[in-house]
């Protein structure tokens, strides 16, 4: 009798734990479209350790080695993306979870950054864009974060010498030898793509926008208050991308309304960059609740 009590006992334990779980624990699993829920909580920061993901029932996006363009990756680096996604209402915020073995923040000539990107048809309606990153006359809107930059934006950007510690320089224009100590300002004098407005040229906020109508004709614009947190541990990276619903002149997400989605994402440590990328082979749809 004892020991059919103690058996009993120990099921009703399990069933309450179980009971108790937050969907954010739940095994996740293949799906077919994104929800975006509706929060109360603040989502100006990108935060991935914030309690509501507890509630937000993760869903797993499968990946393939890019095989449209040359160069194209030797494998599959990233079979899959863990998916969580929320809305304020003002804001839409993506918690995206993916295994890498190592961290990856580029550098030396030869080191490249881990990234990934969300993106989205620049228009809803009608024929959607080619999931390859579009198509003349019908655009696509992408997210593009990389651990460089919010290394970049938390720690400085290194210099030469802090990449090189033992290079010498005799003349540079950023790091004249004779004259040390130039403002910002008077190194910007040597920098025309500073003096140009590229974007590119700028300080990066950890997240790129995007505008592409196929490839090679991604351009860089300038950024509508998206924002991007990733951390790294044992082997995975948590990041999560926050963007506006809404963008003048990019995609817009609207509440009640549907949208699509892709992802990419690029292993620095495993020679990623560029072409060279994981990716997601069609639209997912997306529906913001």
């Amino acid at each position: 009798m004892t020991l059919v009590r103690s058996g009993a006992f120990a099921a009703l334990a399990a069933v309450v734990v179980a009971s108790g779980c937050s969907k954010g624990s739940e095994a996740p699993a293949p799906i077919t479209r994104l929800v975006i829920r509706k929060v109360t909580a603040d989502l100006s920061k990108a935060d991935p350790s914030a309690p509501y993901w507890n509630d937000v029932t993760p869903g797993i996006v499968k990946l393939t080695a890019q095989p449209m363009i040359a160069p194209r990756p030797e494998t599959t680096t990233t079979e899959e993306v863990i998916v969580q996604a929320v809305t304020d209402g003002t804001r839409a915020a993506f918690r995206l979870r993916w295994k890498d073995p190592e961290k990856s923040e580029a550098g030396k000539l030869g080191e490249l950054s881990d990234g990934l990107a969300l993106e989205f048809p620049l228009r809803e309606g009608g024929e959607l864009p080619p999931v390859f990153m579009g198509a003349k006359g019908n655009p696509v809107h992408l997210f593009h974060w990389r651990a460089q930059y919010q290394r970049d934006k938390e720690k400085g950007k290194p210099t030469v010498k802090d990449i090189y510690p033992n290079v010498s320089v005799d003349m540079y224009p950023m790091e004249f030898k004779e004259a040390p100590g130039g403002t910002p300002e008077d190194r910007e004098k040597f920098s025309p793509g500073v003096v140009e407005g590229n974007p590119q040229s700028y300080a990066k906020e950890g997240v790129d926008e995007v505008i592409a109508e196929g490839f090679s004709t991604s351009a860089v614009q300038a950024g509508h208050g998206s924002t991007a947190h990733g951390e790294w541990r044992g082997g995975e990276w948590t990041l999560v991308i926050v963007r506006p619903l809404t963008i003048e002149g990019g995609s817009s997400l609207k509440s009640g309304g549907g949208a699509n989605i892709a992802f990419a994402v690029w292993q620095g440590g495993k020679g990623e960059v560029g072409a060279r990328k994981c990716v997601t082979m069609q639209w997912t749809p997306v529906v913001i609740m």
